[in-house]
């Protein structure tokens, strides 16, 4: 993979002007989850753990991007349809799988579709949300130089707040301030990305002479991150007093 990303990058070089391409992503649990300690206080539910680890292997993700935009999203599932359909479900829900997120950097807009047991909804906020901390703590990855940034995102669920640790290792030798799902604004490329327990790292740049119109998403109801959590609240309490 090393040789490949290198001559493409050389190419892109030559047509950084353009700006346009797709980037190919693999995910992966960034924190083990079939740990030894659940070996030994549970077996079946480390057996579990073992198949969402070899699952999230097998989901594929791209980054659609052109000078104004971006798009993100799950490209390819490979988990067999014999695999336990709620584990495949859990995994795929736990990478986002379902969801899209676009970024208009001239705009400033961030648009996350997000699929939900009772709806597509949008949540709409600035794309420059992130305030990075960069680092000089820096580690090779295929051969380029990265460094790592960190952030603190906070997940609002039922009243309370949820910090996720994101680490983000860019490499400024490619020049372009994108990343996986929600993150960009980095002076280069996201070669990996950590938040919390999931993580994705490239696998495959490719740049396009032609720049691809990147549309943001139109399908789903647009509702803050309170209302969407009254509507999930509420979606559950009927689910719970209907059996």
């Amino acid at each position: 993979m090393k040789h490949t990303i290198t001559i493409l990058l050389f190419l892109f070089i030559k047509s950084f002007s353009q700006q346009s391409g797709i980037i190919t992503y693999k995910s992966f649990f960034s924190v083990k989850q079939a740990t030894e300690e659940l070996k030994q206080q549970n077996r079946m539910w480390y057996q579990e753990e073992l198949d969402h680890e070899m699952m999230a292997k097998q989901l594929i993700f791209t980054l659609h991007f052109n000078s104004e935009a971006s798009i993100f999203s799950m490209s390819e599932n490979m988990i067999s349809d014999l695999e336990n359909q709620l584990s495949k479900k859990y995994t795929i829900g736990r990478f986002y799988g379902d969801d899209t997120f676009y970024i208009n950097r001239k705009k400033d807009t961030l648009i996350e579709q997000l699929t939900y047991s009772f709806a597509t909804l949008l949540r709409k906020k600035k794309a420059c949300f992130i305030n990075w901390n960069l680092t000089t703590e820096s580690k090779e990855i295929e051969g380029f130089k990265c460094y790592k940034a960190t952030y603190t995102y906070v997940q609002k669920w039922k009243g309370k707040e949820f910090l996720w640790p994101v680490v983000a290792w860019y490499c400024p030798e490619i020049p372009i301030p994108l990343g996986p799902t929600r993150y960009s604004g980095l002076p280069g490329l996201i070669l990996e990305l950590h938040e919390n327990e999931i993580g994705y790292i490239v696998d495959k740049i490719d740049f396009i002479s032609i720049p691809k119109l990147i549309d943001e998403p139109k399908t789903g109801e647009i509702l803050t991150d309170e209302e969407i959590n009254l509507r999930d609240q509420k979606v559950k309490i009927e689910m719970l007093n209907s059996k």
